[in-house]
């Protein structure tokens, strides 16, 4: 009897399908849209969602999608170069200290079932590693990861977390910076081929009408090319990764990170037009 269970178990693990690289698929701006943030929280898979503080379905879409089994992470209002308003909750460049953490531990307060942070907007806080070091202290006394959005090419978010010894990633593709089925489905195999090339990838989507209809369809595509949709957290570097030790932080970034923004206009350059195109977009 017991060879014969061996048998069917051995033949049941070669029936599984075999995963050559991991993706992690972000929904941000979860909260303000009842019906689309639903149906964000209903999708079948290893979908994370970022879920914005103080909406009128913050906690409603959280615990929804904390019940699909979604992982939640908070999707932190943060200042952007374009001056756009952030709502309640927004961390804002130019706070003082006390300012800057009761507002962040508000909005952390506001999302249950955390697992993580990733900036909402942010092109100018993500520049500037004091307050982003505010922001990393916290995050690692609470055991949460980060997650950089990458809404400006300056950023030095990932740099910050990774002296403060936080878990974090920064995001590789946008799905619908264009929103249309066809772009957003070419978009998804950019991140499934550089998945498959580099074993692992973090692609942005937001919850358009649009980006749901090729997300309900991605976990079988991604299956289909020997991709697996894994949580932001299974992507983390392990503690023994981690570039600080874990538990220990400071107040202020190492020096060499503290570079701030020239307050100089830049010259207009095609790079520079072609990025803020991605911040009227995704801050």
């Amino acid at each position: 009897m017991n060879w014969r269970l061996g048998i069917l178990v051995a033949l049941w693990c070669l029936a599984q399908p075999v995963f050559a690289a991991r993706l992690a698929i972000i929904i941000d701006d979860i909260g303000y849209n009842g019906p689309l943030g639903r149906r964000a929280a209903d999708l079948d898979g290893a979908f994370t969602l970022a879920v914005l503080p103080f909406t009128p379905h913050t906690r409603e879409l959280a615990q929804r999608a904390h019940a699909q089994g979604k992982e939640i992470i908070l999707h932190a209002p943060m200042s952007n170069t374009r001056h756009m308003p952030l709502g309640k909750g927004g961390l804002e460049s130019g706070m003082d200290y006390e300012e800057f953490m009761v507002t962040l531990r508000a909005d952390l307060a506001e999302i249950p079932h955390l697992a993580g942070v990733n900036n909402h907007m942010g092109s100018q806080l993500t520049q500037e590693p004091g307050p982003m070091g505010w922001v990393m202290d916290e995050l690692v006394r609470r055991g949460l990861y980060f997650v950089d959005s990458r809404t400006s090419a300056a950023s030095q978010a990932m740099a910050v977390a990774e002296a403060y010894g936080v878990p974090s990633l920064k995001r590789d593709v946008f799905l619908d910076n264009i929103r249309t089925p066809e772009h957003i489905r070419e978009q998804l195999m950019k991140a499934v081929q550089l998945a498959k090339r580099r074993g692992s990838a973090v692609a942005i989507g937001h919850p358009y009408p649009q980006t749901l209809s090729v997300l309900e369809q991605a976990p079988a595509l991604l299956a289909s090319h020997g991709v697996e949709l894994v949580f932001a957290s299974d992507l983390m570097p392990r503690p023994s990764q981690l570039g600080a030790k874990i538990g220990t932080s400071c107040l202020a970034p190492p020096p060499k990170l503290w570079v701030q923004p020239s307050t100089q206009p830049k010259p207009v350059t095609i790079h520079s037009l072609l990025e803020g195109v991605v911040e009227f977009g995704y801050q």
